[in-house]
Protein backbone atom coordinates (compact mmCIF):
# COMPACT_ATOMS: atom_id res chain seq x y z
CA UNK A 1 0.00 0.00 0.00
CA UNK A 2 2.86 2.39 0.81
CA UNK A 3 4.43 1.72 -2.57
CA UNK A 4 1.10 2.29 -4.28
CA UNK A 5 0.68 5.62 -2.51
CA UNK A 6 4.19 6.64 -3.54
CA UNK A 7 3.42 5.78 -7.16
CA UNK A 8 0.17 7.74 -7.03
CA UNK A 9 1.92 10.74 -5.47
CA UNK A 10 4.62 10.62 -8.16
CA UNK A 11 2.03 10.39 -10.91
CA UNK A 12 0.15 13.32 -9.36
CA UNK A 13 3.26 15.48 -9.60
CA UNK A 14 3.85 14.57 -13.23
CA UNK A 15 0.21 14.76 -14.36
CA UNK A 16 -1.93 16.50 -11.69
CA UNK A 17 -5.55 15.37 -11.48
CA UNK A 18 -8.14 18.03 -12.39
CA UNK A 19 -10.62 19.33 -9.85
CA UNK A 20 -14.07 17.84 -10.47
CA UNK A 21 -15.63 21.30 -10.41
CA UNK A 22 -13.24 23.92 -11.80
CA UNK A 23 -10.76 21.56 -13.57
CA UNK A 24 -7.72 23.22 -11.97
CA UNK A 25 -5.05 20.83 -10.64
CA UNK A 26 -5.59 19.33 -7.19
CA UNK A 27 -2.74 19.35 -4.69
CA UNK A 28 -2.94 15.77 -3.40
CA UNK A 29 -3.87 12.57 -5.20
CA UNK A 30 -6.36 11.70 -2.43
CA UNK A 31 -8.44 14.80 -3.14
CA UNK A 32 -11.06 15.14 -5.86
CA UNK A 33 -11.37 18.94 -5.52
CA UNK A 34 -8.86 21.77 -5.45
CA UNK A 35 -8.46 23.61 -2.15
CA UNK A 36 -10.47 26.62 -3.34
CA UNK A 37 -13.47 24.49 -4.35
CA UNK A 38 -13.29 22.42 -1.16
CA UNK A 39 -13.38 25.62 0.90
CA UNK A 40 -16.32 26.95 -1.11
CA UNK A 41 -18.54 23.86 -0.75
CA UNK A 42 -21.93 24.88 0.69
CA UNK A 43 -22.53 23.46 4.15
CA UNK A 44 -25.39 23.35 6.61
CA UNK A 45 -24.85 25.17 9.97
CA UNK A 46 -24.51 22.01 12.04
CA UNK A 47 -23.23 23.91 15.08
CA UNK A 48 -26.61 25.70 15.21
CA UNK A 49 -28.77 22.57 14.93
CA UNK A 50 -26.84 20.00 16.99
CA UNK A 51 -26.22 17.86 13.90
CA UNK A 52 -29.94 17.47 13.25
CA UNK A 53 -31.25 19.32 10.20
CA UNK A 54 -34.83 18.86 11.38
CA UNK A 55 -34.16 21.73 13.80
CA UNK A 56 -33.69 24.10 10.86
CA UNK A 57 -37.02 25.73 9.83
CA UNK A 58 -36.05 25.80 6.14
CA UNK A 59 -35.53 22.01 6.18
CA UNK A 60 -38.49 21.21 8.42
CA UNK A 61 -40.78 23.15 6.08
CA UNK A 62 -40.17 20.59 3.32
CA UNK A 63 -40.53 17.57 5.64
CA UNK A 64 -43.59 18.38 7.78
CA UNK A 65 -44.61 14.77 8.51
CA UNK A 66 -41.28 12.98 8.78
CA UNK A 67 -41.20 9.80 10.83
CA UNK A 68 -37.47 9.81 11.51
CA UNK A 69 -35.79 11.51 14.45
CA UNK A 70 -32.66 13.00 12.92
CA UNK A 71 -31.54 14.17 9.47
CA UNK A 72 -27.97 14.52 8.24
CA UNK A 73 -26.99 15.68 4.73
CA UNK A 74 -24.11 17.29 2.88
CA UNK A 75 -26.18 20.18 1.52
CA UNK A 76 -29.20 21.30 -0.44
CA UNK A 77 -29.99 19.46 -3.68
CA UNK A 78 -28.48 22.29 -5.68
CA UNK A 79 -25.16 22.90 -7.37
CA UNK A 80 -22.58 21.53 -7.04
CA UNK A 81 -24.05 18.44 -5.30
CA UNK A 82 -26.89 18.15 -7.81
CA UNK A 83 -24.36 17.94 -10.65
CA UNK A 84 -22.26 15.22 -9.02
CA UNK A 85 -25.26 13.16 -7.87
CA UNK A 86 -26.71 13.24 -11.39
CA UNK A 87 -23.35 12.32 -12.92
CA UNK A 88 -22.99 9.38 -10.56
CA UNK A 89 -26.54 8.01 -10.79
CA UNK A 90 -27.38 8.50 -14.44
CA UNK A 91 -24.00 8.57 -16.18
CA UNK A 92 -22.17 6.10 -13.92
CA UNK A 93 -19.32 8.58 -13.38
CA UNK A 94 -17.01 6.80 -10.88
CA UNK A 95 -15.15 10.00 -9.99
CA UNK A 96 -18.34 11.82 -9.05
CA UNK A 97 -19.32 8.80 -6.95
CA UNK A 98 -15.91 8.69 -5.26
CA UNK A 99 -16.11 12.40 -4.45
CA UNK A 100 -19.59 12.12 -2.94
CA UNK A 101 -18.56 9.14 -0.82
CA UNK A 102 -15.45 11.01 0.33
CA UNK A 103 -17.44 14.09 1.38
CA UNK A 104 -20.20 11.96 2.95
CA UNK A 105 -17.72 10.03 5.11
CA UNK A 106 -15.95 13.26 6.09
CA UNK A 107 -19.28 14.61 7.38
CA UNK A 108 -19.91 11.41 9.31
CA UNK A 109 -16.49 11.66 10.94
CA UNK A 110 -17.39 15.17 12.15
CA UNK A 111 -20.73 13.85 13.37
CA UNK A 112 -19.02 11.04 15.29
CA UNK A 113 -16.95 13.52 17.27
CA UNK A 114 -19.98 15.07 18.96
CA UNK A 115 -22.91 12.66 18.62
CA UNK A 116 -23.50 8.99 19.53
CA UNK A 117 -23.49 6.64 16.55
CA UNK A 118 -26.38 4.33 15.64
CA UNK A 119 -25.91 0.64 16.32
CA UNK A 120 -26.17 -0.27 12.62
CA UNK A 121 -26.89 1.13 9.17
CA UNK A 122 -29.57 0.21 6.61
CA UNK A 123 -30.19 1.59 3.14
CA UNK A 124 -33.04 2.22 0.74
CA UNK A 125 -33.33 -0.85 -1.51
CA UNK A 126 -33.67 -0.69 -5.27
CA UNK A 127 -35.78 -2.95 -7.48
CA UNK A 128 -33.54 -5.73 -8.88
CA UNK A 129 -34.36 -4.91 -12.50
CA UNK A 130 -33.52 -1.25 -12.04
CA UNK A 131 -30.33 -2.07 -10.15
CA UNK A 132 -29.21 -4.36 -12.96
CA UNK A 133 -29.96 -1.61 -15.47
CA UNK A 134 -27.99 1.02 -13.55
CA UNK A 135 -25.29 -1.38 -12.39
CA UNK A 136 -25.40 -0.37 -8.72
CA UNK A 137 -27.60 0.94 -5.93
CA UNK A 138 -26.15 4.30 -4.91
CA UNK A 139 -27.75 4.10 -1.45
CA UNK A 140 -26.08 0.75 -0.80
CA UNK A 141 -22.70 2.04 -2.02
CA UNK A 142 -23.00 5.03 0.32
CA UNK A 143 -23.99 2.74 3.20
CA UNK A 144 -21.03 0.45 2.57
CA UNK A 145 -18.64 3.42 2.62
CA UNK A 146 -20.24 4.79 5.79
CA UNK A 147 -20.15 1.44 7.59
CA UNK A 148 -16.47 1.02 6.75
CA UNK A 149 -15.62 4.59 7.78
CA UNK A 150 -17.47 4.40 11.11
CA UNK A 151 -16.78 0.75 11.89
CA UNK A 152 -20.42 -0.20 12.49
CA UNK A 153 -22.52 -3.01 10.95
CA UNK A 154 -24.46 -2.71 7.71
CA UNK A 155 -27.73 -4.66 7.64
CA UNK A 156 -29.32 -5.90 4.40
CA UNK A 157 -32.79 -6.18 5.91
CA UNK A 158 -34.93 -4.11 3.52
CA UNK A 159 -36.22 -5.32 0.19
CA UNK A 160 -38.27 -3.70 -2.57
CA UNK A 161 -41.28 -5.89 -3.36
CA UNK A 162 -42.12 -4.43 -6.73
CA UNK A 163 -40.79 -2.05 -9.34
CA UNK A 164 -42.22 1.43 -8.90
CA UNK A 165 -42.27 4.43 -11.19
CA UNK A 166 -39.41 6.90 -10.64
CA UNK A 167 -40.24 9.34 -7.85
CA UNK A 168 -38.83 12.27 -9.80
CA UNK A 169 -41.65 14.45 -11.15
CA UNK A 170 -44.28 13.21 -8.65
CA UNK A 171 -45.89 15.35 -5.96
CA UNK A 172 -46.26 14.20 -2.34
CA UNK A 173 -49.60 12.39 -2.85
CA UNK A 174 -48.38 10.67 -6.00
CA UNK A 175 -45.17 9.58 -4.25
CA UNK A 176 -47.15 8.04 -1.39
CA UNK A 177 -49.39 6.13 -3.79
CA UNK A 178 -46.41 5.01 -5.85
CA UNK A 179 -44.65 3.56 -2.78
CA UNK A 180 -47.64 1.82 -1.20
CA UNK A 181 -46.65 -1.76 -0.28
CA UNK A 182 -43.41 -1.34 -2.24
CA UNK A 183 -41.11 -2.51 0.57
CA UNK A 184 -40.83 -5.34 3.02
CA UNK A 185 -38.62 -6.24 5.96
CA UNK A 186 -36.78 -9.54 5.58
CA UNK A 187 -35.17 -9.53 9.04
CA UNK A 188 -37.05 -8.47 12.16
CA UNK A 189 -34.14 -8.92 14.58
CA UNK A 190 -33.00 -5.31 14.57
CA UNK A 191 -31.19 -3.11 17.10
CA UNK A 192 -33.23 -0.19 18.46
CA UNK A 193 -30.98 2.56 17.03
CA UNK A 194 -30.51 2.68 13.25
CA UNK A 195 -29.55 5.10 10.49
CA UNK A 196 -31.24 4.80 7.09
CA UNK A 197 -29.13 5.91 4.11
CA UNK A 198 -30.36 7.31 0.79
CA UNK A 199 -28.97 9.70 -1.81
CA UNK A 200 -31.57 12.51 -1.77
CA UNK A 201 -34.56 13.30 0.45
CA UNK A 202 -37.31 15.32 -1.22
CA UNK A 203 -40.69 14.95 0.50
CA UNK A 204 -39.57 12.13 2.82
CA UNK A 205 -42.12 9.69 1.36
CA UNK A 206 -39.65 6.85 0.83
CA UNK A 207 -37.99 7.30 4.22
CA UNK A 208 -41.37 7.44 5.95
CA UNK A 209 -42.54 4.19 4.33
CA UNK A 210 -39.38 2.44 5.48
CA UNK A 211 -39.56 4.08 8.91
CA UNK A 212 -42.97 2.50 9.48
CA UNK A 213 -41.55 -0.96 8.76
CA UNK A 214 -38.49 -0.41 10.95
CA UNK A 215 -40.46 0.98 13.88
CA UNK A 216 -42.90 -1.91 13.69
CA UNK A 217 -39.88 -4.19 14.16
CA UNK A 218 -38.84 -2.38 17.33
CA UNK A 219 -36.58 0.44 16.13
CA UNK A 220 -37.01 3.34 18.56
CA UNK A 221 -34.42 5.82 17.26
CA UNK A 222 -34.10 6.31 13.51
CA UNK A 223 -31.84 8.73 11.67
CA UNK A 224 -31.88 9.53 7.95
CA UNK A 225 -28.49 10.19 6.33
CA UNK A 226 -28.45 11.49 2.75
CA UNK A 227 -26.23 13.34 0.31
CA UNK A 228 -28.70 16.18 -0.23
CA UNK A 229 -32.03 17.69 0.79
CA UNK A 230 -34.40 19.14 -1.81
CA UNK A 231 -35.59 22.65 -0.84
CA UNK A 232 -39.32 22.90 -0.17
CA UNK A 233 -39.60 25.56 -2.86
CA UNK A 234 -38.43 23.05 -5.46
CA UNK A 235 -40.89 20.24 -4.62
CA UNK A 236 -43.48 21.33 -7.16
CA UNK A 237 -40.95 21.34 -10.00
CA UNK A 238 -39.37 17.93 -9.27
Amino acid sequence: MDLLNLLRAGWQRLLPSPCLWCSLPVIHHHFMLCQACRSALPQFPYQLCHFNLLFLPAVQQGLPQCQFDRLLSLGWYQQPYQHWISRWKYQQDPYAGALLQQEFCALLQRYQQSQPLPQALVYVPMAPARERQRGFNQARVLAESAAKSLGIPLLHCLQRCRTTAPQQGLNRQQRLANLRQAFRLIDTQLPPKLALIDDVVTTGSTANQLAQLLRAAGVTELSLWTLAVTPASAHSSI
